[in-house]
C-alpha cells in the first residue's frame, strides 16, 4: 500500500497490522495533554516489520489519548521510502516508520524506525513509545 491509507483500509489489508493493533496495550494517562494544534505524519513501509511493530502500537496509543483521526495522515511508502507526492523524499524520510509531529504547522519532532529519546550530548537512549511521544508533546 502507498500513498495515502486509512486506518481502516490499513487494517483490512494488512493482517498482521490489524492483528498487532488488537493485541497492543490499552494506554491510561495520569495526565491530560494539550492537543490543540497537533498533527501527526506517519510515514511506514507496509513491507516494514518495524511499521508492522511500532504503527498499530502508535494508533492503539492515538486512539486512547482521544487523538482525533483527522489530525493524522498514514502515508504509506514504497522500498525505496517514497511515495507517488514525494513526500519520502520531501520529508527526508531515512528509516519506517518515521512519526513527525506538528504543532500549529510547524515540526516539533519525530520518531524514526523505534522510540528513543536523543539528547544533545547524550547517547541515544530507547524508550517506550508512550514515553518519547509524551517527551515530543511536552516540549
Amino acid at each position: 500500500m502507498i500513498g495515502d491509507i486509512t486506518k481502516d483500509e490499513l487494517f483490512f489489508n494488512n493482517k498482521k497490522f490489524y492483528q498487532n493493533y488488537l493485541e497492543a496495550e490499552s494506554h491510561i494517562l495520569n495526565e491530560k495533554l494539550n492537543l490543540d494544534g497537533i498533527s501527526i505524519k506517519v510515514l511506514f513501509g507496509t513491507w516494514c516489520h518495524d511499521s508492522q511493530r511500532e504503527i498499530p502500537k502508535l494508533l492503539r496509543l492515538l486512539e486512547d489519548i482521544n487523538m482525533q483521526p483527522d489530525t493524522m495522515s498514514l502515508i504509506g511508502l514504497n522500498y525505496q521510502k517514497n511515495e507517488p507526492q514525494n513526500r519520502g523524499v520531501i520529508l527526508q524520510i531515512k528509516k519506517t516508520p518515521t512519526i513527525i509531529f506538528y504543532r500549529q504547522g510547524k515540526e516539533i519532532g519525530r520518531i524514526e524506525e523505534s522510540p528513543k529519546l536523543n539528547i544533545e550530548g547524550v547517547d541515544i537512549i530507547p524508550i517506550t513509545l508512550e514515553e518519547n511521544i509524551l517527551f515530543i508533546l511536552k516540549s
